[in-house]
């Protein structure tokens, strides 16, 4: 097991949080597949949310780990650890307990990493508040890209479609989540699906003429510089051996985060940039990126500017 102080490692490593709950453990077989399928070692990070007492002049210090909880938690790991190697004999893992709070710990691990995996929420009990509003502070501020895998629904498939759905807006985080789901897509032989969102025109006037002719000609160039853009941005970052990866492009009205859901209903994954803006692509992220992770039934990869790695 690695000490949480351990110095840095290199960006090939996949970094996951546990805490026992259903969705926690579908974020860690998601994490060892994608780990594996890269190439990348895989970290699992479990947090023991230890308390902060202050001392008697005002600093704050965490309190140690008793025995026992650090045993507790290291056998959590090691079960862990064994249920991935089951399924990944050959992939590298290292376990991490972490004293601080769970958003905090992943923050920490995943600072050189090249992915971080998160469940949306877990269920409650030692390590509970790792998920829920915790998976959208790591996905906020992780210094790489992070998906957040969401709990199976009854009856429901997920991931039955061999697609990848990007959310386009023009900003650099829509550029750099569009570059992240180009090497998903290729990696995985997907294709990637583009969803770039208008907002509704408003209602013409009565003496507004040809208002419906005038709105079919926006849409059509809309929808045409919006294809010309993804294509171009496709043609030039394209994985180097990649081979072909088929590219749709779909322009819609309406608000930002119901498209993207409906677009991506059964997708293997849906990738976000984590602020947008309006402009050339419209509104896409903020609030939206928010719903998309509280809503999403297939897995999200939210994207921040800058935070994407180095291509494999």
């Amino acid at each position: 097991m690695t000490p949480e102080n351990a110095e840095p490692r290199g960006p090939r490593e996949i970094v996951a949080g546990v805490d026992g709950s259903g969705p926690a453990w579908a974020a860690l077989e998601w994490a060892a597949a994608a780990a594996a399928g890269r190439g990348a070692a895989l970290r699992i990070v479990y947090a023991l949310s230890m308390p902060l007492v202050r001392e008697p002049f005002g600093k704050a210090i965490r309190m140690a780990p008793t025995p026992e909880v650090a045993e507790r938690g290291g056998a959590f790991l090691a079960a862990a650890a064994e249920r991935v190697g089951r399924a990944h004999p050959r992939l590298p893992v290292q376990t991490q307990v972490s004293a601080r709070e769970p958003a905090p710990a992943l923050l920490a691990a995943a600072e050189h990493a090249e992915l971080a995996v998160v469940g949306s929420r877990g269920l409650g009990g030692l390590g509970s508040t790792f998920f829920g509003s915790v998976s959208l502070r790591v996905a906020a501020h992780a210094a790489c890209p992070v998906v957040v895998i969401p709990p199976e629904k009854k009856g429901g498939a997920r991931g039955d479609r061999r697609d990848v759905v990007v959310g386009v807006d023009g900003s650099p985080a829509s550029a750099a989540a569009l570059r992240c789901a180009l090497r998903e897509a290729a990696r995985i032989g997907a294709d990637l699906v583009a969803v770039h969102v208008l907002r509704a025109p408003e209602p013409p006037g009565p003496l507004a003429p040809d208002a419906d002719a005038e709105s079919d000609r926006d849409r059509r160039t809309n929808a045409e510089r919006v294809e010309g853009y993804v294509h171009d941005f496709v043609a030039r970052e394209r994985p180097p051996g990649s081979g072909g990866v088929d590219v749709r492009v779909a322009v819609m009205e309406g608000h930002a985060a119901q498209a993207l859901l409906e677009q991506s209903e059964g997708a293997a994954l849906l990738v976000v940039g984590s602020r947008g803006h309006g402009g050339f692509l419209g509104l896409l992220l903020g609030s939206v990126s928010r719903a998309v992770l509280h809503h999403s039934a297939v897995p999200v990869m939210v994207v921040r500017s800058g935070s994407e790695p180095p291509p494999s």
